[in-house]
């Protein structure tokens, strides 16, 4: 049973988000468990996506992810967090501008994150990948 406490999952939660927003591949790595599963909802057009499960293949993955968006356009707009222990689900909404057409999207996205002893053992992430895809 995962006795995380809430706090500790919304800590965790909180250094995840500030990772990403800084484009922070080893500090997202870092708060990842050894033993991970990693699932973006497979697209066979945006390669980052699949069910990963270590942290090099992870690693390349958000590479590719911030290779082909514009940083600064990049924004996460979380409009609930659920928290239950070691389990959160988080729902908002994504935006980027894609580097290679100029193109920007905004989609609706869901993560279902499990977190023990203050590590990411599971991420689900669930997007509106017609929505994505439409800027590519």
């Amino acid at each position: 049973m995962n006795k995380q406490s809430n706090n500790s999952t919304q800590d965790t939660l909180n250094q995840y988000f500030l990772y990403v927003s800084e484009n922070n591949i080893d500090g997202i790595i870092s708060l990842l468990a050894d033993d991970i599963d990693w699932y973006i909802a497979k697209s066979e057009q945006l390669s980052w996506t699949g069910r990963l499960d270590n942290k090099s293949e992870i690693a390349k993955a958000l590479q590719m992810i911030f290779d082909a968006h514009v940083e600064q356009t990049a924004r996460f707009d979380v409009d609930h967090i659920f928290i239950d222990g070691g389990e959160a689900a988080v729902f908002g909404m994504i935006s980027r501008q894609v580097k290679a057409t100029g193109k920007t999207f905004t989609a609706s996205v869901c993560q279902r994150f499990t977190i023990t002893e203050g590590k990411i053992t599971r991420l689900l992430m669930l997007e509106d990948a017609s929505e994505i895809l439409k800027a590519f």
